[in-house]
């Protein structure tokens, strides 16, 4: 079951709703450092499976012409599956992380792939001009976020006019706010284990560090609808539950209460 430590933390943070983006980030940072290896080796996987299809319809079917070449930012790029994708359909591709390990790994995957990437270590805050890019993306990041509507509002500053930022995530954490569904999600474990599935031994950090977000607290992706009607300029269509087009078969029972969304945001001015 889950340690006392983390149940601790949990009403320790609802009660008290107090964020501190610096130390969040630092820990995830060293967490995902930890991490790189593994991480970088499910989604090189990935990108050499039948999935790379779905993947590149999911995003580059959203553009007006897919033949055009385009300035793409992919935002939280961990091991560079989406900037790879990218580059390798001929786009001017510039890809970002929080974490100099998983560039690193970004760098190497971009290597073996044989495209050019432009990778650049940033902070919580884009460092570029507004309106410098045609696509942007991001992949299981926003739950991340510390002050989420100022993040996202910085991503969608730097969309061209007609530009669409694309994020794809899933409520990876909010489990943990209910007993009865924390017992569910350690029986699938249990499942996914005895089944040869992937199941990362220090993942119970990341939980640690989860009680501390934002997001971790908002029903999703029905918070993000509700954000972008209130921000001017900008279009956003929802496409709830999509992991049956993005995993194969094992990976759709490894994240069965896990629901991936693709949230697309469109700006018209």
């Amino acid at each position: 079951m889950i340690d006392e430590k983390i149940i601790t933390n949990q009403m320790s943070v609802m009660n008290n709703a107090v964020f501190k983006p610096v130390n969040l980030e630092n820990e995830m940072n060293y967490y995902w450092t930890e991490r790189s290896q593994s991480y970088s080796d499910q989604n090189t996987a990935q990108l050499h499976s039948d999935r790379r299809t779905t993947w590149e319809k999911l995003i580059f079917g959203h553009m007006t012409d897919e033949t055009a070449q385009l300035k793409v930012l992919d935002i939280g790029t961990g091991p560079g599956f989406f900037a790879v994708l990218a580059a390798l359909r001929g786009h001017k591709v510039t890809a970002v992380d929080m974490n100099q390990d998983m560039l690193n790994k970004a760098k190497q995957n971009a290597k073996r792939s044989g495209c050019n990437v432009e990778f650049i270590k940033v902070g919580n805050m884009l460092p570029f001009k507004d309106q410098s890019f045609d696509l942007i993306v991001s992949r299981d990041v926003t739950w991340t976020l510390t002050s989420p509507e100022k993040q996202l509002r910085n991503w969608a500053d730097k969309l061209k006019k007609g530009g669409s930022l694309l994020y794809f995530d899933a409520e990876w954490y909010n489990y943990l706010l209910d007993d009865a569904l924390i017992a569910m999600h350690e029986q699938k474990k249990r499942e996914i284990i005895s089944k040869g599935g992937f199941s990362y031994g220090k993942a119970y950090k990341l939980s640690e560090i989860a009680f501390k977000l934002p997001m971790t607290y908002r029903s999703r992706p029905q918070w993000d609808d509700e954000f972008w009607k209130m921000q001017k300029g900008f279009d956003c269509i929802i496409h709830p539950e999509i992991n049956r087009h993005i995993y194969n078969e094992m990976e759709q029972m490894q994240y069965e209460l896990f629901q991936e969304f693709l949230v697309s945001v469109k700006r018209k001015y």
